[in-house]
């Protein structure tokens, strides 16, 4: 693992968060990424403490950026000076993938008599990937770097429709959190979604869970009268799986899997003269 990859270094806190929230709005079917919800300013560290930066050591806050919103985010350091680096802290969550689809107790098409017996329950999205480190150095450059923050999306549960094949069943997978720039080249992998269950007519099984950092849970078989209960999804901090649709007994009766949650992404700027961040 490279600079602490997975394993946290505790520092004593040095400042005092103060959030500020921004609110964006979308117009009609545009998917338009919102300014970055919370951009915190630190104060200066303690004079008994080294800075970050030993070319510079007059900069030593830091600037902390949390992006929850799924979209393409662009920040933009500036250094105190050419050969001042900076350092890094950063928490990226990849999205969590759909629960997927609960069937009632059809499902095998024309020619398939009815049937008493429930669908079964879709299984659990997976929970998206967790990665984090601090201290990563940041090369300072002639001029501004730009870092690229991609926060992924969740993906959709399952639904009916297609026919038998059921094609949009399977809950869809939650996609990628990425960092790159400055030498980071950073992916936090989404979790996979959900199977639909099988309708009552044509065996009743419960969906599989989607993988992911963790798993979602199998949907359970429906029985005579009776609906298949939906998989839970993958739990986490951020990222977590959409649970699964719950198997229907009656026609009709199906119940599409919930979507994952968005990824998620946090960074610490330490020693820069200045941060900024805005949507691509």
């Amino acid at each position: 693992m490279r600079g602490g990859e997975g394993q946290r270094v505790r520092r004593p806190l040095t400042c005092a968060v103060v959030a500020g929230i921004v609110l964006a709005t979308t117009a009609g079917c545009s998917a338009v990424s919102p300014t970055p919800t919370v951009t915190t300013t630190c104060g200066p560290l303690r004079t008994n403490q080294p800075a970050h930066s030993p070319i510079a050591g007059t900069a030593t806050g830091c600037t902390s950026l949390e992006f929850t919103a799924p979209g393409t985010y662009i920040v933009t350091i500036r250094f105190t000076a050419p050969g001042a680096d900076a350092t890094i802290d950063y928490t990226l969550a990849g999205a969590g993938g759909g629960g997927g689809r609960g069937p009632g107790p059809g499902g095998g098409g024309p020619g398939v008599g009815p049937s008493s017996t429930g669908g079964g329950g879709g299984g659990g999205g997976g929970a998206g990937a967790t990665i984090f480190s601090s201290g990563r150095l940041l090369p300072a450059g002639a001029g501004p770097v730009k870092l690229t923050v991609a926060v992924g999306p969740g993906g959709s549960g399952g639904v009916g429709g297609g026919g038998p094949a059921m094609p949009g069943a399977k809950g869809h997978d939650g996609a990628a959190t990425t960092l790159n720039g400055d030498g980071l080249v950073l992916t936090a992998a989404g979790g996979g979604g959900g199977n639909g269950g099988q309708g009552g007519a044509v065996g009743a099984g419960g969906g599989k869970g989607g993988p992911g950092s963790l798993p979602g849970a199998n949907g359970r078989p429906g029985s005579p009268g009776t609906g298949g209960l939906p998989g839970a999804g993958g739990t986490a901090a951020h990222g977590s799986g959409g649970a699964g649709g719950a198997g229907g007994a009656q026609p009709g009766g199906a119940h599409n899997g919930m979507p994952g949650q968005n990824g998620y992404a946090m960074l610490t700027i330490h020693g820069a003269a200045a941060v900024t961040a805005s949507p691509r």
